[in-house]
């Protein structure tokens, strides 16, 4: 059995940032984030999301190398009760175009090295209605740093059931369009105890993430050690 504080992936940053908010809770490089900091930084975003038309069960789509802004817009749209969807960043423009658009994703929010790509693919997203850019002032779309920041840290206090979708993950398409996978709280939450045995996970645990985010091998691993 889970706590019932913990028992939404929005609840492990709520939990984590108000129980220990000078603990580390990412590391990229040199940069550290708090937990205080983080949950800070997803209610900033779950309140751009909200401004930007997302609410409970929307898909917020999300192109970029692994970095902190994925637990930025994955923990932010968790706060809404809306589903951040990672795009595999290897995939070609017409392969990204078809996931955000299958997604029904309202919001597309790429890093630098995706810019290309946004620019072929923007116009054939008409259920986009906000395009944000990290890193890089694009010029047309929103700017990541400024966008999400201008909004106050508060968090939205949006309730998530265990049937609620947490992640939504895509297949590779080797039998034909890549095909949307979806894991509820209840099923991830039902697989910590098998972890925190297996894999030996406890609070002063470093969970060290090299795979992908886009993939449950990636995401999941890192959910599982925060």
């Amino acid at each position: 059995m889970t706590d019932r504080q913990t028992s939404s992936v929005a609840e492990i940053v709520r939990v984590r940032g108000r129980s220990r908010p000078d603990h580390t809770a990412l590391v990229l490089g040199d940069r550290r984030v708090s937990g205080g900091e983080l949950l800070d930084r997803a209610a900033q975003m779950a309140q751009a999301l909200s401004a930007a038309g997302v609410g409970a069960d929307d898909r917020v789509a999300f192109l970029d190398e692994n970095g902190i802004e994925h637990f930025e817009v994955f923990f932010g749209a968790a706060m809404l009760n809306a589903v951040c969807v990672d795009v595999n960043r290897r995939l070609a423009a017409p392969e990204v175009q078809f996931i955000v658009d299958d997604a029904d994703a309202k919001v597309l929010i790429v890093g630098p090295d995706f810019v290309p790509i946004l620019d072929e693919i923007a116009e054939q997203l008409p259920k986009v209605t906000t395009f944000v850019v990290i890193g890089a002032d694009h010029g047309i779309h929103e700017l990541y740093e400024v966008w999400s920041t201008r909004r106050p840290a508060i968090d939205p206090g949006v309730g998530s059931d265990p049937d609620d979708t947490a992640f939504q993950l895509y297949s590779s398409g080797t039998t034909g369009r890549p095909k949307g996978v979806m894991l509820s709280n209840a099923n991830f939450f039902s697989l910590l105890s098998m972890a925190k045995e297996i894999w030996e996970l406890d609070e002063s645990s470093v969970n060290l993430t090299t795979m992908p985010l886009f993939h449950i091998g990636g995401g999941g691993w890192a959910m599982g050690g925060m």
